[in-house]
Formats: structure tokens, C-alpha cells, sequence
């Protein structure tokens, strides 16, 4: 009797692993799901121009982290090596916080830029990212009043490409 019960379950448990199907080492690919990430390199990636413009400003126009800021303008003309921004801060804004705000702008542009087109560098301390090593910036900062006027910025300059200059507004 111990017999035919052990050749009975011996007998199942070959017709049940001869049945199936293993997926661990032979993985089934389901159309309808989702691939897996894709880790092929693109060249010629076109930035999303409207959606850099709202996600600039959603996240460094926040009146918690930058309490200074009014908006950030931007107008990316890499076929021509430049890039201008403008950065616009609160009226009564202290010079030297339009000056760090000035920096979040370029920063901003070029780390969304970057998760756009992962070819370019993310910022740092001591650089503007790599937006910027092909691309000249043309800043001007403003303050709301004078930009909604059409008025004189309170700052403007030209940095030129691959070099990093702290802002300082005097």
C-alpha cells in the first residue's frame, strides 16, 4: 500500500512539472503589458518646449522655496548657441536675492532640459549644467512692476558658453 501511494504521488508530481511551463527561465512577453525600461540611446531627442515652460514654473516659482519669485521666461535657440532668460523677482526685492534667484533660473532651465534630454549634464555649485557648455545665456532679471511696464531690468548679461559666473547684482 506504501508503495502505490509513493508511485502515485511520484506520478503526479512528474505529470504535474512536465505540464507547466516554467517563466522564470523562459519569460513570456505579454503584448498588452508595459516593456520594461528602454535603455537604448536616442540622438536628436526634440525638447518639449511647453512642457519645460510649465514644469520651470511650477517648481521654481514656488512662493514656499522662492518666496522672491514672480516667473521664469525662457527662450531656448540652441541651432544658434544661445539661450535667453529672463528672471522675474517680486517688487522690493533685495538685490542679492535677485541675484540667487537669477541662478535658480539658469539652473532651472537646464535641469529640466536635462530630464528632457538626459545628454545634457545636470547643474552644480560651481557650473550651470551642460545646457551651457554649447550655449551662450543672455540674463535679465526684472522686477514685476518694471517687466509689466515694459521697463529697464534691474540686471542683464551675457555668459558666455562653458563658463560659470557668480551673479551679483550691485
Amino acid at each position: 500500500m506504501k508503495i502505490k501511494k509513493l508511485i502515485l504521488i511520484a506520478g503526479c508530481m512528474a505529470l504535474l512539472c512536465g505540464c507547466t511551463k516554467s517563466n522564470i527561465v523562459n519569460p513570456e512577453t505579454d503584448p498588452s503589458q508595459e516593456p520594461g525600461p528602454d535603455f537604448n540611446l536616442y540622438n536628436d531627442i526634440v525638447l518639449d518646449e511647453e512642457e519645460l515652460y510649465r514644469e520651470v514654473n511650477d517648481i521654481y516659482v514656488d512662493p514656499v522655496d522662492y518666496p522672491m519669485a514672480v516667473g521664469i521666461e525662457f527662450e531656448l535657440h540652441l541651432d544658434d548657441g544661445y539661450v535667453d532668460i529672463v528672471a522675474i523677482v517680486k517688487d522690493g526685492t533685495s538685490k542679492e536675492d535677485a541675484a540667487l534667484y537669477a541662478e535658480v533660473a539658469i539652473k532651472g532651465v537646464n535641469d529640466e532640459v536635462a530630464v528632457q534630454d538626459y545628454s545634457y549634464a545636470q547643474s552644480e555649485q560651481d557650473s550651470f549644467g551642460g545646457l551651457y557648455q554649447d550655449n551662450e545665456i543672455n540674463l535679465k532679471v526684472y522686477e514685476e512692476s518694471a517687466y509689466n511696464a515694459g521697463g529697464e531690468p534691474l540686471y542683464e548679461t551675457h555668459i558666455p558658453k562653458d563658463e560659470y559666473q557668480k551673479i551679483v547684482i550691485e
